[in-house]
Formats: C-alpha cells, sequence, structure tokens
C-alpha cells in the first residue's frame, strides 16, 4: 500500500517515534495524518502544523487508547474527517523500570493496558472499516525487549512480546480481507521516553554502531514495511546490530 493518497493513524504521535512516523507520512504524500496524544495536546498540535507546512492535512486526538471507547472514538474520529483509515500503527507506549519483586499488579496491569490492550482495542475499532474496503495495514511497535529481554523492565518485555505473538496471529487471519499486520521492534532509540533509563551511555556501548537509532530512522523502516505489499506476519528489526 502506498502511503501518498492514504489515511494515516499513529497512536502516541506528540513526540518520539510516533511524531517521526506521523511526519514522514506527511512527506510521503499522507491524505490524512491522524495525531494522538495522551497528555500533551500543545506538543500534539505542534506536530500537526508540521505536518501541515509539508503539505498535509492533520487531524489532533487525544484519547487513551488503553481504554475501547476513547480507542474507538479516536478511529471514528479519523473515518468522521476523511471517510476511512488505510494504516493504523499502534505506538503509543509507557516505559517505568523497576525491580520485579517491588513491581504491584498495578504496575504490570497498566503496562499491558497501554501497549498490548491499547494497541487490540484500535486495531478492532479499525478493522471493520478495513475488511469492508478489503485493505489495510495495522503495524504494532514492539520493541528489542520483546525479543531479549533485560532486568528492570519485565513488565514491558512481557506486554512486547505479546504484541509481536499478537501480530503474527492476526496476520494470518486477516490476509484473506486483504489486511497486512506486521510488528517492528527497534532496539535503543533517541527518544525521551528511553531517557527514563538515565544514562545510556550502557546501552550505546552494546550496540555495534555504537549509538542509538534516530526515531526518523525507525519511521522510515514503518513506511518502507507498510508499502511492500509482501509483509505480514513479520517482525522487523532496527537495532543497530544488537541483534
Amino acid at each position: 500500500m502506498q502511503v501518498s493518497g492514504s489515511v494515516v493513524l499513529v497512536t502516541g504521535s506528540s513526540r518520539g517515534i510516533g511524531r517521526a512516523i506521523a511526519l514522514e507520512a506527511a512527506r510521503r504524500g499522507a491524505a490524512g495524518v491522524v495525531v494522538n496524544y495522551l497528555r500533551s495536546r500543545e506538543a500534539a498540535e505542534k506536530v500537526a502544523e508540521e505536518i501541515r507546512r509539508l503539505g498535509g492535512d492533520a487531524l489532533v486526538v487525544g484519547a487513551d487508547v488503553s481504554r475501547w471507547e476513547e480507542a474507538r472514538r479516536l478511529v471514528e474520529a479519523a473515518i468522521g474527517r476523511w471517510g476511512r483509515v488505510d494504516v493504523v500503527v499502534n505506538n503509543a507506549g509507557i516505559l517505568e523500570p523497576k525491580p520485579f519483586h517491588e513491581m504491584e499488579p498495578r504496575d504490570w496491569q497498566r503496562m499491558m493496558e497501554v501497549h498490548f490492550y491499547g494497541a487490540l482495542n484500535v486495531a478492532r475499532a479499525a478493522l471493520p472499516h478495513m475488511m469492508e474496503r478489503k485493505r489495510g495495514v495495522i503495524v504494532n511497535i514492539s520493541s528489542v525487549l520483546g525479543l531479549r529481554p533485560e532486568p528492570l523492565a519485565s513488565h514491558y518485555s512481557a506486554a512486547k512480546a505479546a504484541l509481536i505473538a499478537w501480530s503474527i496471529a492476526a496476520a494470518k487471519e486477516l490476509a484473506e480481507y486483504g489486511i497486512r499486520v506486521f510488528a517492528v521492534a527497534p532496539g535503543g532509540v533517541d527518544t525521551d521516553m528511553a531517557r527514563v533509563w538515565g544514562d545510556m551511555d550502557w546501552v550505546e556501548e552494546e550496540i555495534p554502531l555504537a549509538r542509538l537509532a534516530r526515531p526518523e530512522e525507525v519511521a522510515k523502516l514503518v513506511l518502507d514495511a507498510v508499502e511492500n505489499p509482501y509483509v505480514t506476519g513479520d517482525v522487523l528489526t532496527v537495532t543497530g546490530g544488537l541483534l
């Protein structure tokens, strides 16, 4: 599917990887880009302004995708504006490093709600429209930690691994409807969220390319895969050699 002329919905796109994907979609001529945020409307509006400067059309929608009704409202807002959703990128996420023995049930629950159920909610809301049109792409932004778990992130790793498993299963179910599903698992990326780990020098030392990825590098991989009609059920890594 060509991004040019498509309507692209990116969750968690007020910053980081989501922001980069939204802007790259605009550069590729998307007919419309949905910029989703949870708390920072100001940041989301700035992304929308950048999209418009690139010649694109943008819609800013605040929604907590971990809640079904809000995820459905997010998708319906896009359909109300453009009449369709062609590409969904489930990127919304949180990262809260914590030793396992200090985690409370709510820590696990919230991590699954945002990463896993958030993606399921948005995908489920968009699917009836995609299935009717026999056309659509769902991209789930996972993480290298879903493939190679690390200490202090057992809940995050579990949620991202679940997202990978669901992506593969959904791709097999939805192929007959002309809908592709795949996951992208970045390694260390230079974002505000990643910086909650503190000094990232230890990560860079493990990466053969000796640096974190730029959000724009991940965004290009995501949209290149959207435009490749043979990519479905795949888990695409972009790790600088870490994997």
